[in-house]
């Protein structure tokens, strides 16, 4: 490492002439970041006296464990008298010592992880250990990240007067009527959470955004703990080759409906959607993943299914689904506030004894005490039609009448209603069609915008 011994006693030079700065550097600094011994103790002294409360040069000298022949009283007033004199800011002086400190920790780490290789460490778990540890320097370092309103406005204004095209805007569902309700689309930033009973095809619906979002802005990351890579990928070959997931799955196609899927396949190969369907995924692996993902693909948006399928770390926390669940939501708004991207999650019903036409509420969903803090955006998926399916009454009864009606009312029809949203309004409801041959979601004009039966 370079020998930055000057720099270090700027360092606390500014900081003995000027005691305010402390508080800019405190987060952030450790002995470990001085190399001479006297230094280090001088650091150690000063941060005591602050921490305690109290500060002048001599508590200072009191409280610096220095055992050395050099004259410590006389070395702490010039440096004070040197910071008087100096105007460079304490962030710009620290800079090189905070940059010497992560390359030996990062060294450090990768000396370690080397180390592990000559054990019995599986090789998955090593390099995410490795990776943990790195990222825990990079956390560190982006500490104390604090900027004015000043510059905060100047970033809004600078983003304002971008062209329409250049970035910055929200990015569409691919649904006009959901855009709608989410006043605009999916903004960076930003946790949406959709929430629907089992079987309703919440799974499709996410999907089929991200597949939007993947076609018309870039590489998408879809997180699914619940169905395989090859599941998710007959929903669009399905939808673009006209030929029902059903008629896939069993085979014997023509060779009309065989070359359909031929050139669903080959236009699948161009849209950058990654699936990553490993199971038991805890939320700090997550964090990892998707950190890695966007450094490797440029992640445009992130897709999480489900919020219940993701684990964490904390056995205790683990077993408790309600507050794992909610533990989850809020690691997922950080985030996506972190990675500066949108994150789409699916929340599963706590209960399924409700009445078919009884719709859901954001408390009703695992994680719900903490949507309310965590989710920017709140969604509904409302399909009565397969759990009325699910619930024929008898034949010939007054029920199985009303439920023939309503079974024809609902049939192919979805809502999705805004429980919360952020930038639109709360409250309303989109209508769309859903395809059920190929799980596929549409604008549907045929009912009213809210229409409820």
């Amino acid at each position: 490492m370079n020998n930055l011994e000057p720099i270090e006693q700027q360092v606390l030079a500014r900081l003995l002439a000027s005691p305010e700065l402390y508080w800019d550097v405190a987060d952030q600094m450790t002995p470990e970041h001085f190399h001479d011994a006297i230094w280090k103790a001088v650091w150690t002294g000063l941060d005591t006296c602050h921490k305690e409360g109290s500060f002048d040069l001599h508590l200072v000298e009191t409280n610096t464990p220095y055992e050395g022949d050099a004259d410590l009283v006389a070395r702490i007033k010039s440096l004070a008298a040197k910071g008087r004199k100096l105007t460079v800011a304490i962030e710009d002086l620290t800079k090189p010592l905070f940059n010497r400190r992560n390359k030996e920790l990062i060294a450090e780490t990768f000396l370690k992880g080397q180390k592990a290789l000559n054990g019995d460490t599986r090789a998955i778990a090593l390099a995410e250990g490795v990776i943990e540890e790195l990222q825990a320097i990079s956390g560190q370092a982006q500490q104390a990240n604090v900027i004015s309103l000043g510059e905060s406005a100047q970033v809004v204004y600078e983003n304002a007067a971008q062209p329409e095209t250049a970035g910055g805007q929200a990015l569409s569902t691919g649904l006009r009527q959901i855009d709608d309700l989410l006043g605009g689309g999916l903004v960076d930033g930003e946790l949406t959470v959709i929430g629907a009973e089992g079987a309703s095809g919440k799974t499709a619906f996410a999907f089929q955004i991200a597949k939007f979002i993947a076609s018309e802005y870039g590489p998408v990351d879809f997180q699914s703990k619940e169905m395989s890579s090859e599941q998710l990928a007959t929903r669009p070959v399905s939808a673009m080759s006209g030929v029902t997931a059903h008629a896939m799955r069993r085979g014997g196609l023509s060779s009309e409906e065989l070359e359909k899927v031929y050139m669903a396949k080959e236009e699948c190969k161009n849209i950058p959607l990654y699936i990553d369907s490993t199971s038991n995924t805890t939320i700090e692996q997550l964090h990892i993943r998707a950190k890695a993902n966007k450094a490797r693909f440029g992640t445009r948006a992130l897709f999480v299914d489900s919020v219940k399928a993701i684990r964490v770390k904390d056995a205790r926390l683990d077993a408790n689904i309600p507050a794992r669940c909610g533990f989850v939501i809020s690691e997922l708004k950080e985030l996506a506030k972190t990675l500066n991207i949108p994150i789409v999650a699916l929340a599963h019903e706590v209960r399924s004894d409700r009445e078919p036409l009884q719709r859901l509420t954001r408390k009703e969903l695992f994680g719900g005490s903490n949507m309310e803090d965590s989710a920017d955006n709140i969604l509904i998926l409302f399909r009565p039609e397969p759990i009325l399916l699910r619930k024929e009454p008898k034949e010939g009864t007054e029920q199985h009448v009303r439920w023939e009606t309503d079974l024809f009312n609902w049939r192919d029809r979805a809502q999705i209603h805004a429980d919360k949203v952020r930038m639109g309004s709360g409250g309303r409801c989109a209508e769309l069609f859903f395809d059920g041959p190929t799980t596929t979601f549409r604008e549907d004009r045929r009912y009213e915008e809210g229409m409820l039966l």
